[in-house]
């Protein structure tokens, strides 16, 4: 293995423990807009949920794109093989 290709599979488990931490994110939100007095000095449900789409949409990104992010690391320009990750 490659280190571009090393680099791209970390990029992608990282966007996937970023796509978990959404979720919780997501799921503290609505708990606390469902349960008020869960716990009375958390920050409101909309920060939940706002950080947890922020979070998803950035950990969708290195999933999907962890080649463009292998290829701007290793700087792979046209004709590279950095772009087979």
């Amino acid at each position: 293995m490659k280190a571009a290709q090393a680099f791209g599979v970390a990029v992608r488990i990282i966007g996937l423990l970023l796509c978990l931490a959404a979720l919780f994110y997501i799921g503290s939100g609505v708990l606390v807009w469902l349960l008020p007095n869960y716990r009375p000095n958390l920050s409101p449900p909309w920060h939940y949920l706002i950080s947890g789409l922020f979070l998803l949409l950035v950990g969708w990104f290195f999933l999907r794109r962890a080649d463009r992010i292998v290829s701007i690391a290793y700087g792979g320009g046209q004709g590279s093989d950095v772009t087979d990750v």
